[in-house]
């Protein structure tokens, strides 16, 4: 399987993982745009900017919620948003922080909890597994690794899809069906974190910033 191949590249990772940068003032911009008393944002952006940017890794992201619920859910939404974010998102999203904040507090959410926060404006799948990673949670038990693009296009182009049948099942579907596709996922990333002792956050770090660099794209898969 082309998982044991890759083992060591997997277990001991070169760079910091899950690391975004945004500009402070672009963040600071988009929340003087919105008509809102909430300072929350502004007060993280003072506290956590270094200069002119805001940097955090996923790490940085999970200490912070530890130490502070509130604070570690505008970390998730900031980093997850490296490229900014529509300014009627933020502001729905600045309006309904207290209920983000008590929903974050779940432990192991499942689809019903899963489907609250999707229902959150700018928070698609890719973005929610980013946010319940960050936060240290699990869905339905299972460590929540992060998707995206890159992650799709490994586990379906690449030798790499021969190590995870339940996303070989939903091929192609990762948009039409979301969370089936997630689901699915998770499950493999389970299965292959037991089978080889790692992390999910060593897996999907692997999948997300190295897959496809490492590994060359099969063309009969994309075109299957």
């Amino acid at each position: 399987m082309a998982v044991s191949a890759q083992l060591s590249k997997i277990r001991n990772p070169n760079t910091p993982t899950w690391t975004t940068s945004s500009r402070k003032d672009m963040w600071l911009g988009l929340l003087e745009r919105l008509n809102s008393d909430n300072r929350a944002f502004q007060t993280f952006l003072e506290e956590y900017a270094t200069g002119a940017d805001i940097t955090l890794s996923r790490r940085d992201v999970r200490s912070i919620f530890a130490l502070d619920a509130s604070k570690g859910v505008i970390g998730t939404i900031i980093w997850s948003h490296a490229r900014g974010i529509r300014v009627n998102a933020l502001s729905l999203l600045v309006r309904d922080l207290p209920t983000l904040i008590t929903l974050m507090s779940i432990s192991d959410f499942g689809q019903e909890e899963l489907n609250e926060l999707l229902s959150q404006p700018g928070i698609s799948v890719p973005t929610a597994s980013k946010m319940l990673s960050a936060c240290g949670k699990t869905y339905r038990k299972m460590p929540a690794a992060i998707i995206d693009d890159n992650v799709i296009q490994a586990i379906e182009n690449t030798a790499l899809c021969e190590d995870f049948p339940h996303v070989a099942k939903l091929r192609n579907k990762s948009r039409s069906r979301p969370l089936p596709y997630y689901e699915a996922y998770l499950k493999d990333v389970t299965a292959i974190c037991e089978k080889h002792d790692i992390t999910a956050d060593m897996l999907d770090r692997y999948l997300a910033e190295h897959a496809l660099e490492d590994l060359p794209l099969n063309s009969e898969l994309q075109t299957a």
